[in-house]
């Protein structure tokens, strides 16, 4: 018990009973010491010290029981069941006490019920509001958003000539803010006559939060000629508009200033800072700030991991990650999980991405609906359909972009007919397809050759969902067109699109020119996406592709002197395999792995072994004109040619094989893996730029068709 009970009677005082003198000072009530002295937590103490307010007859002193309230609402759930049966047994409360339960339903995350009790204040009409009333209630309309209420406060705050309390007006500038209208926060924030470093943070703070950096750091130059020195919620601001922006000169002197001033670099800083160099692609210095950390929280980690993925430097993302699990033994949070899914998805890395699940569901962490579409996209893109489906199937709840992820996962393996499956259930469930969906749908059709179903959704996008087609839309109706051949067609429909063709418009058309060999229409295509990117090197490259196949070696030559005298450099192709948690990645004609000797002792191997069951390499693709000879030695080097030999080297003889490349499989890998699967009983996986290929027994999941 934290204090014995007075001594007194139960039953209500009579005439007889001392009123307790309800004017006196704040420093002769007993109630006041109690609360202050004496640190209730339980809902007992307070339960005895209205006991002994009621038998006292302090019940009826304002100020004590504002203070009791006051006091049981900072505890838990109960202390504000109790506060509320107070109060509600208050016959008259005056506006100290109507403070005090606005502040505690605000601070309960009660937001609501603080602007229904302002409400029945005001129609009761027996308690004006003051000067400490609409800091709570502002808010409370922040924290839920209560955008239209706000503003009828502001209304009530000018007509009560209160807009000039600094408290409030700052109060003012966090709640615009946060409900997205910094521009309204900003004309407070113009008609203050005195401005606080509080109110300068928080108008920086709330351009920032609502994407308008510039403006967050040209406030930030205003201050400074205030003479108004930054603090580290300010600076934390000024380094996400830094970010944003990608100003990494500007963030560096953010940077310098802060180690100038002394101020300490606590984790928050710290990672604000981290943040901020990563997004610039600094990470030099992002890592020189993460390493300085004494005190690293999972927010750090995140940022350096997130950072890494982000910039597609996903190796040094996983390994990070490792060391936080297993040398810090740091928990993670799902901003960390769903950087790491992010970099397994890049890497093609399937056993740490399963490592990665077995984690989440073993540490208990938040199964949420974003978390298991990471999961979804993840085994997708790492060549595991079968167990993206499978989560999908056993979600309890879904939302668009679950659909979406989904039915972009079944395009991209090929899989067209169950994506539309998909995407008629999805209508069925409920749900609507956005923009994105079509995106999906449209890309379904496009790689498995459904013509007319792909046209049927592009029309019914607009009619029946009134979704208007994006550039994107146009580019999927015009790789469907051009995959299947209907290439004179394609290019009709880029002239009646109601907008001007962007690159990747021109560069389906394109590419459906390089399967087709049509020069004609390729050379229109290829000149309509120079003018667009002049210095994108696979316009060159397709457009010498269709001029070799052709035979037309001058054409070729001539293309190849202009990439010279633009210096453009051709992308050189790139096949990556991981093995034992490692990525190796090899170039056409590389000599730079380690074990260089075993793997070229091991394509030649697998060369003689196809060529005895009939292979004989396409060539039609070598842009060269050489000899036969040479062109055949050119294409067995190519980089999936040596990422597959290595991995036949490297792995059990049942275990999967999945290699991802940068670029498009060209014919004659496309027909050496067919092969390899069939004679080595291998069944292997290829991601390359535009979808999956799944070999197993001699055939492809693409049939072909790609």
């Amino acid at each position: 018990m934290l204090f014995p009970l007075l001594s007194v009677h139960h039953n209500p005082p009579t005439s007889t009973t001392p009123r307790p003198n309800l004017n006196s000072t704040r420093d002769s009530q007993p109630i006041f010491h109690l609360l202050e002295r004496h640190k209730c937590s339980f809902l007992r103490d307070f339960q005895q010290i209205h006991a002994q307010m009621i038998v006292t007859g302090y019940i009826h002193h304002s100020p004590s029981l504002a203070k009791l309230i006051a006091h049981s609402l900072s505890g838990d759930s109960t202390g504000l069941a109790f506060a509320t049966m107070v109060f509600n047994h208050t016959k008259r409360p005056n506006i100290l006490i109507w403070n005090s339960i606005f502040r505690g339903y605000v601070n309960h995350n009660l937001p609501q019920k603080a602007l229904l009790g302002y409400m029945e204040m005001l129609q009761g009409s027996a308690a004006p509001p003051d000067r400490f009333t609409f800091p709570s209630l502002l808010k409370g309309c922040a924290k839920s958003l209560a955008f239209n209420e706000g503003k009828a406060l502001h209304c009530q705050i000018v007509k009560l000539d209160l807009d000039s309390d600094i408290y409030i007006a700052t109060t003012l500038i966090t709640m615009y803010a946060a409900c997205g209208d910094p521009f309204s926060a900003g004309v407070v924030f113009e008609n203050m006559s005195q401005r606080n470093q509080v109110v300068w943070t928080s108008m920086i703070g709330g351009y920032v939060k609502n994407h308008y950096p510039k403006e967050a750091l040209f406030l930030f130059s205003e201050m400074e000629e205030e003479g108004q020195e930054p603090d580290e919620v300010t600076m934390v601001s000024l380094l996400s508009a830094c970010a944003d922006l990608r100003d990494v000169e500007y963030g560096k002197k953010l940077h310098s200033r802060i180690e100038e001033s002394g101020m300490k670099v606590c984790v928050v800083l710290g990672t604000a800072l981290i943040d901020m160099y990563a997004k610039c692609g600094d990470f030099d210095s992002a890592r020189k700030v993460f390493d300085a950390l004494p005190n690293r929280n999972v927010f750090a980690w995140s940022a350096m991991i997130s950072g890494y993925a982000r910039n597609n430097q996903s190796s040094q993302a996983l390994r990070l990650f490792k060391q936080m699990v297993t040398q810090a033994n740091q928990k993670t949070n799902e901003i960390t999980i769903l950087a790491v899914l992010s970099a397994c998805t890049q890497l093609g890395d399937l056993n740490l991405g399963r490592w990665v699940h077995a984690y989440v569901v073993g540490a208990q962490l938040n199964y949420s609906t974003s978390l298991q579409n990471s999961l979804i996209d993840m085994y997708a893109k790492c060549g595991r359909i079968d167990v993206a489906q499978r989560i999908f199937d056993g979600m309890v709840e879904r939302n668009v972009v679950s659909w979406n992820t989904m039915i972009s996962a079944l395009a991209l393996h090929g899989l067209g007919d169950q994506a539309l499956a998909l995407f008629a259930l999805m209508q069925v469930t409920g749900f609507t397809p956005d923009d994105i969906t079509f995106i999906g749908v449209l890309s379904a059709c496009s790689h498995a050759g459904l013509i007319q179903e792909g046209n049927h959704h592009f029309q019914n996008m607009k009619i029946q969902y009134g979704i208007v087609p994006k550039l994107e839309h146009y580019g999927c109706m015009v790789d469907l067109l051009g995959r299947a051949g209907l290439l004179a067609k394609a290019e009709s429909f880029i002239k009646e699109m109601p907008m001007k063709a962007n690159g990747a418009v021109w560069g389906a058309l394109l590419s459906g020119c390089r399967v087709f060999n049509n020069v004609e229409i390729g050379e229109r295509a290829a000149n309509h996406l120079l003018e667009l990117e002049p210095e994108n090197d696979g316009v060159y490259v397709i457009l010498s592709n269709i001029f070799a196949r052709q035979k037309k070696w001058e054409d070729v030559s001539k293309l190849r002197g202009l990439m010279h005298e633009r210096g453009i450099q051709k992308t050189p192709g790139c096949s990556s395999i991981v093995v034992d948690g490692i990525a190796h990645e090899f170039l056409v004609r590389d000599h730079s792995h380690p074990e260089t000797e075993n793997i070229y002792l091991m394509l030649d191997q697998v060369t003689q072994k196809l060529k005895q069951v009939g292979y004989v390499p396409e060539t039609s693709e070598v842009l060269l004109n050489v000899d036969e000879d040479k062109k055949e030695d050119l294409v067995l080097q190519h980089s999936e040619k040596l990422a597959i030999s290595f991995g036949l080297l490297k792995t059990k003889p049942s275990a999967e094989i999945l290699i991802i490349k940068n670029l498009r499989i060209c014919l004659d890998c496309h027909s050496a893996m067919k092969l390899i699967s069939k004679v080595y009983q291998r069944e292997i996986t290829v991601r390359d730029r535009s979808r999956f290929h799944h070999f197993k027994n001699g055939t492809c999941s693409c049939r072909d068709y790609w």
